[in-house]
């Protein structure tokens, strides 16, 4: 295994625009900039990652497999984005088990189900590590920092790779349990407490730029302001 991780790294979708093509006045119904792209490509250079930006690959299962096959020559991770639900152009799954095995297929955490892990043979010998993003960007973001950013600190031979949590107030209330363990984004207040982002939904990353860290918050409980929860601060995971 190579010191700096070589990783590859591209998204999938029609749908997908990069900023600066097409002005937001001229964008077609159902069209979103690839905002994921940039975000995700940083956090990886940030971890001494060797990055190939292979851009966008269209919603195709022959494109897909075309371009998992190439990225898995000469890269020791796979990074996807997009295309790992279960819809009829989501064609990363079938395309990674035809080429490999699929060993993890959705996890229980919001945002962030729709993450994938396993592995994509190469030509020759040997197999590339695949791990696939959900599209929403949050979505993308967080699971990133959890579940990414560990493995490849231990693929460079880390031995420290969690990060503390710690236990702050919350200065809000969340009424409604989910039934999945939730990473909310928050920030610290003046008084010493945590405020939520009034959004929380997955497609809005501007929840990740105004928050200074994640909630973690077990699945089927509730918050009431004044309960002490557990903040995990974004600085510690992107340092």
């Amino acid at each position: 295994m190579a010191t700096r991780p070589r990783v590859a790294l591209f998204s999938t979708g029609d749908e997908l625009v990069m900023p600066g093509d097409v002005p937001p006045e001229a964008m077609k119904p159902g069209a979103i900039y690839n905002s994921n792209r940039f975000f995700l490509s940083a956090l990886l250079l940030r971890l001494g990652c060797e990055v190939s930006d292979l851009g966008i690959v269209p919603d195709n299962r022959a494109a897909t497999l075309a371009a998992l096959q190439s990225a898995a020559e000469g890269h020791d991770l796979i990074l996807t984005s997009g295309g790992v639900s279960v819809g009829e152009e989501d064609h990363i799954k079938p395309a990674v088990e035809q080429l490999g095995t699929l060993d993890l297929w959705q996890i229980g955490m919001k945002p962030g189900k729709p993450f994938a892990y396993g592995h994509v043979r190469r030509a020759g010998s040997g197999q590339a590590h695949f791990m696939g993003l959900p599209g929403n960007p949050v979505s993308s973001f967080v699971t990133f920092l959890l579940l990414v950013r560990p493995f490849l600190l231990k693929l460079q031979g880390a031995t420290k790779i969690d990060v503390p949590a710690m236990s702050l107030r919350a200065d809000f209330d969340l009424p409604r349990p989910d039934k999945r363990r939730e990473f909310l984004r928050a920030r610290r207040n003046a008084q010493g407490g945590l405020d939520l982002f009034a959004n929380q939904s997955s497609g809005v990353l501007t929840s990740a730029h105004w928050a200074d860290g994640l909630i973690d918050h077990p699945a089927g409980s509730t918050i009431a302001r004044g309960d002490m929860v557990r903040f995990i601060p974004l600085a510690e995971l992107l340092a």
